[in-house]
């Protein structure tokens, strides 16, 4: 039989499935009978630990529990009992028990380690991740309703943990093969005579005739909840060097993206850890011993420090979102990065944040819900911005029973509740009316437009109008915000048409406030109002406040109302209309009071009143509903032709193209487009009514085959080329409005569209050489000419 220190240190070195079988083996032994227990004692668990999700994120769900025990093993070390624990949340607690160790000293205190483990099949890598933690540890007998129970409440109560029902770090147990515990419980949190005890527990699969099961071995026969049957431990003493806490590897883990030689870009474990942990309890030491020549830690202290003190300067904003929900506002933190506009520039989002993160959602400095950038484009007007943004929203400021009931237990989505929903739909209409954003995206706009090819397109892209037979302007219908709709004068969002925002003549000291006489607001949604102050931006530093109150007595300046930053003289004023109020017009009153003048003295004050309707619904709403669109229809004014745009880009333009890309739709301010190509020059009218712009790359593959099998120099209006033009673009146009249709409930993936994208062009091409055939026999062929030449 094994000594027990033998055991503790087989345990301890597992790294393969095998490895895991032999301590499997080797507690059978030693317990005289193999007495099976199932993992939250329910043989039907696989089903319990199955989620939708990376399997890759969810490794962070073990961090968060190495941190939670730490955090708890030094409050009851100090409070004594776990009522007297007086933190209101883990970064309270953490700040006020470790207030003079250094990032270093604390990342000690959790690790992380990957292994190499059992080899490849095929195209499936895995490794076994080693999470060692100097936290409380675990008795023998709390194995079964802690760490190895499925949905059990011992932090519930415990709003200096992380996590609540104890579901997040078991669901990483179903993508292990096997997974090895070895605890002790620090000495000084026993009781009086009780044990000090190393306990070892192997968890394995078992094959039923309709499923699997995950147990571990116990000291007796288990055959129902509530039935004792402890894991395998022995006297501390037998292996002295084992210092309290958590030693737990997931062996033979599959991974996706973990799997790398090097570390610092946005599918290793380090910048996931660092994105999912935006602001840690504690930072993590993490260790990767995959194919190295050399062991090397690094200490992971989260994107926020990495992004507070990068070597790259990048343009940042910051601005509050007042959320109301069930009767009472609260004010969400939002922040936003734009990193280098080329991937592979200094300063690129790979080198910060992890695949697939545009948009995080953080609770208690930990992201619990992400857009993709995907979602970010499809999600809002800010279509250029998608692949170089990251928007960080705090949620602390909610109840921590509205985070719980937001978010699912595994902190990979919302929960799709009434909340969750009103939440993401007042993000997205708080990023729309950004104006700093705003003015980023029309500047990439206006780049993606330039650097083209000089012939004509005006003419096909009235064709591509045509044949889509739109009767007005913007036929991806998005003229109006989900906050309502502007009814008469000044900025405000909302509404179709307008003519674009004209820079603010700025001074020193201000002298107007201008914005919207009428706005109208959804009951139940935040209304963003911008207003113009003509004062430069540091004015707002400590010589002036906008203030902005109500006559409504349920929508109270700094509460419901937030006023953000100065921004090229235009303030963004946000209303959260709570859903208990009744519809009616009220009024807002924006004034600069008290401010101090350049050269010394109280300057006067300066007023401006708006009036805001409350409605339950705005007709037409996120459709292009409100004041008519200037020159629509009307004799001189723009044609219905030309409410579709048509661009030819190659990849020297567009540097995230490869030759397998077809194009894109870009949803263009008509300005932007009339300032980008003076084929649409008429359009300028239009303001910020968004046209439609058919984006083609020049280098596609089968394009490029296609006419170079013709031999022909095609540069005529009635060349293949247009032709393709036209039947790509209206393809791509229904593929955008059927995808755009379908974007809140199952949004298409990237690779999904551009398969699809192919389909139509290769489809278009396809047919070209027929139509071709037929215009030569009609004697139609605009090309005959150039064969002589």
């Amino acid at each position: 039989m094994t000594h027990p220190a033998g055991i503790v240190q087989a345990a301890l070195a597992a790294k393969t499935a095998t490895d895991a079988t032999n301590v499997q083996k080797m507690l059978a032994e030693s317990f005289g009978a193999t007495h099976k227990r199932p993992l939250g004692d329910k043989w039907n668990n696989h089903g319990l630990m199955s989620t939708s999700g990376s399997f890759d994120l969810k490794l962070i769900e073990n961090v968060t529990n190495m941190q939670d025990a730490v955090i708890e093993r030094h409050a009851l070390l100090k409070h004594g009992t776990v009522a007297a624990v007086p933190y209101p949340s883990p970064q309270a607690a953490a700040a006020d028990l470790f207030p003079f160790q250094t990032a270093a000293e604390r990342a000690r205190m959790v690790t992380v380690t990957f292994e190499e483990s059992d080899k490849p099949t095929g195209t499936t890598k895995r490794l076994t991740p080693v999470f060692r933690d100097q936290g409380c540890g675990l008795r023998p007998e709390s194995v079964p309703t802690t760490i190895f129970g499925l949905g059990g409440s011992q932090k519930d109560g415990a709003l200096y943990q992380q996590g609540a029902f104890g579901l997040g770090g078991a669901m990483t147990f179903r993508n292990a093969r096997a997974v090895v515990l070895v605890s002790r419980r620090d000495p000084q949190l026993l009781t009086a005579g009780e044990q000090d005890l190393i306990t070892v527990a192997v968890v394995q699969w078992q094959d039923n005739v309709k499923g699997r099961t995950a147990y571990y071995l116990v000291d007796q026969k288990w055959n129902t909840a509530g039935d004792p049957g402890k894991p395998w431990s022995c006297p501390a003493t037998e292996v002295p060097d084992f210092e309290p806490g958590t030693h737990l590897a997931l062996v033979s883990y599959r991974v996706d993206g973990f799997h790398r030689v090097r570390e610092g870009d946005e599918r290793t474990f380090d910048t996931v850890t660092n994105t999912r942990l935006f602001r840690p309890v504690l930072p993590v030491r993490f260790t990767n011993m995959i194919a190295r020549g050399e062991t090397r830690s690094t200490n992971l202290v989260g994107l926020e420090y990495r992004l507070d003190n990068a070597k790259q300067t990048f343009d940042e904003g910051e601005d509050a979102l007042p959320f109301s929900f069930e009767g009472t506002t609260y004010t969400l933190p939002v922040r936003y990065v734009l990193f280098a506009k080329k991937p592979g520039d200094p300063g690129g989002r790979r080198s910060y944040v992890a695949h697939n993160h545009a948009v995080l959602f953080l609770s208690n400095g930990q992201t619990h819900h992400h857009w993709t950038p995907q979602q970010f484009k499809l999600k809002t007007k800010l279509n250029k911005l998608h692949d170089r943004i990251l928007v960080v929203v705090d949620t602390d400021q909610l109840p921590i029973r509205v985070r719980t009931g937001l978010f699912t237990a595994d902190r990979s989505e919302l929960v799709r509740g009434d909340a969750a929903l009103r939440l993401e739909e007042d993000l997205r209409a708080f990023l729309n009316d950004w104006d700093a954003l705003k003015e980023e995206n029309n500047a990439a706009i206006r780049e993606a437009l330039t650097g083209t090819g000089s012939e004509p397109t005006l003419e096909a892209a009235r064709k591509i109008s045509r044949a889509m037979n739109i009767p007005g302007f913007g036929s991806s219908g998005d003229g109006g915000s989900g906050g309502g709709g502007t009814k008469t004068g000044g900025t405000g969002s909302g509404g179709g048409g307008g003519k674009p925002t004209k820079p603010v003549d700025l001074k020193n000291d201000p002298t107007t406030i201008t914005g919207p006489s009428t706005v109208q607001a959804v009951i139940g949604r935040t209304r963003s109002i911008t207003y113009t102050v003509d004062v430069v931006d540091e004015f707002f530093n400590g010589r002036g406040q906008l203030t902005v109150d109500s006559d409504h007595p349920n929508i109270k300046g700094g509460h419901d109302i937030t006023v953000g930053k100065g921004n090229k003289g235009r303030v963004r004023v946000s209303v959260a209309v709570s859903d208990a109020l009744e519809p009616g017009t009220y009024e807002l009153r924006v004034s600069l009071a008290d401010w101090m003048k350049s050269s010394g003295g109280v300057g006067p004050t300066l007023e401006h009143t708006t009036k805001i309707e409350l409605v339950e619904e705005i007709p037409g709403q996120g459709n292009g509903s409100g004041k008519p669109t200037p020159g629509t229809g009307t004799a001189g004014g723009p044609s219905q032709g030309t409410s579709v745009a048509l661009v030819w880009k190659g990849m020297n333009d567009e540097t995230t193209w490869s030759r397998t890309t077809v194009g894109e739709i870009v949803d263009t301010p008509a300005h932007v487009l009339a300032e980008a190509n003076p084929d649409y020059a008429e359009l300028a009218v239009l303001g910020d009514q968004n046209i439609p712009t058919v984006v083609l790359n020049t280098d596609f593959t089968p394009l490029k085959q296609y006419l170079a099998g013709r031999n022909k120099q095609l540069d005529s209006l009635a060349n293949p080329r247009e032709r393709y033009s036209v039947g790509v673009g209206v393809g791509l146009l229904l593929l955008k409005t059927s995808a755009d249709q379908q974007a809140a409930t199952d949004p298409i993936s990237d690779r999904a569209l551009a398969a699809a994208q192919n389909a139509i062009a290769k489809g278009v091409l396809a047919v070209m050489p027929a139509f071709d055939d037929l215009s030569k026999a009609a004697g139609l062929d605009d090309t005959e000419d150039d064969t002589n030449e």
